[in-house]
Parts: structure tokens; sequence; C-alpha cells
């Protein structure tokens, strides 16, 4: 029965807070400088590996690349990385 102070059922109360969405994470590519592939890396290990300025960066598969990103043209993606990417 719908009263003068009906509220629709999509409304929450104030007092039954809802869960705030995960934050996601940012993805960006870069290139592996000895086979030419393209993979995955977070704005953290992303400055972590400029912090350390060896060159060598952790990428979303978990393997640690030397970048060529300014010299190497992006080849073929790192499979590991995208479904990754696809599960986060």
């Amino acid at each position: 029965m719908r009263g003068k102070h009906h509220i629709p059922r999509r409304w929450w109360p104030w007092w039954r807070k809802r869960e705030p969405p995960a934050p996601r994470r940012h993805l960006s590519c870069i290139v592996d400088g000895s086979d030419g592939q393209e993979h995955l890396i977070t704005d953290e290990a992303y400055a972590q590996g400029m912090a350390e300025g060896t060159g060598h960066y952790q990428v979303l598969c978990g393997s640690v690349i030397a970048v060529a990103s300014m010299v190497t043209p992006p080849g073929r993606r790192c499979l590991s990385c995208h479904t990754l990417e696809a599960i986060t």
C-alpha cells in the first residue's frame, strides 16, 4: 500500500551504510626491452622503479623487466598481465 510518505525500496536509510567500492588500480603499459612484449604496471610499481633508478620494474604478472618503452615499439601483449587486469 502506498501512502503519502512511501519511500521506494531503492533508497537506503541513512543508518544502513553501503560498502564503498574497492579502489581500482591505475595501470599503464610498459614495453620489455629484451623481447618487445607489452606488460601492464601499477603506478606504485612504476614509482618504486623510478626511485631505485635501475631501469628495472616489476610488472603485474610478477616479472621484473628492463624497460625500453622509448626505443622499442609496442609488440605483442603479455597474456598473464592482461588476464590479471580482467580479474582485478
